[in-house]
């Protein structure tokens, strides 16, 4: 896996194993960055990249565009909008009534709601991102290439194989790499010795057809 890649380059596709990975270390940062006081903000906007490219990727992998990623975006930003000014304002209400007098019961329990209502809504803001982050999660992937690029491990896939063929194309033949045969193998048999001529025996007449020779 490139962690690189899958963090900070909105382009290609990533599969669910990486893209989980990127979940776990985007919350991470988060959670870091909620915990430091000045350095935190600046770390939050880098993150807000960090979630762009992850997300992204993901939702090219199924064959959807990036775009969807503001949809989240925007209703969470809506319900966190009107659930502060709800809370905020029963609050600002609250302050008022008080300065004018008592409280009768009916504006107290008005009070209550609108501030439990606002805080509703703010929660659904978070909501949001639990079910969009599952959603974007399971779904399906699609195979082979699409218009985000190849599908994910495509890449290894290739190489590997092509590693592979330049592996086989480089062997030596099987008849170089058989063993060499032993001494009593390779060498040729032996031919047995001819027979020596026989001598001609003086009584026998020649092939000729003439009377054997004379000795004196």
């Amino acid at each position: 896996m490139n962690l690189g890649h899958v963090l900070f380059s909105p382009n290609g596709r990533i599969g669910q194993q990486d893209y989980w990975i990127g979940i776990l270390i985007l919350i991470g940062g988060n959670i870091v960055a909620n915990v430091l006081p000045l350095i935190g903000w600046i770390l939050s906007l880098g993150l807000i990249w960090v979630g762009i490219a992850i997300y992204g990727k993901r939702l090219h992998d199924a064959g959807k565009t990036a775009w969807l990623h503001v949809v989240p975006w925007a209703l969470s930003l809506l319900f966190f909008i009107i659930g502060t000014v709800m809370v905020v304002g029963g609050a600002i209400s609250a302050g008022i009534i008080s300065d004018a007098g008592d409280m009768s019961p009916e504006q107290i329990i008005a009070l209550i709601s609108a501030g439990g209502l606002g805080l509703l809504f703010m929660s659904l803001s978070f909501l949001v991102w639990i079910v969009y982050t599952i959603w974007v999660g399971v779904m399906q992937g699609e195979a082979g290439d699409n218009a985000y690029g190849s599908a994910p491990g495509a890449d290894a896939a290739t190489a590997a194989n092509v590693a592979a063929a330049s592996s086989a194309a480089g062997a030596p033949p099987a008849s170089e790499t058989a063993a060499p045969a032993s001494p009593a193998e390779a060498a040729p048999p032996a031919e047995a010795p001819a027979d020596p001529p026989a001598e001609q025996s003086a009584d026998t007449p020649d092939e000729s057809g003439g009377e054997p020779p004379k000795t004196t």
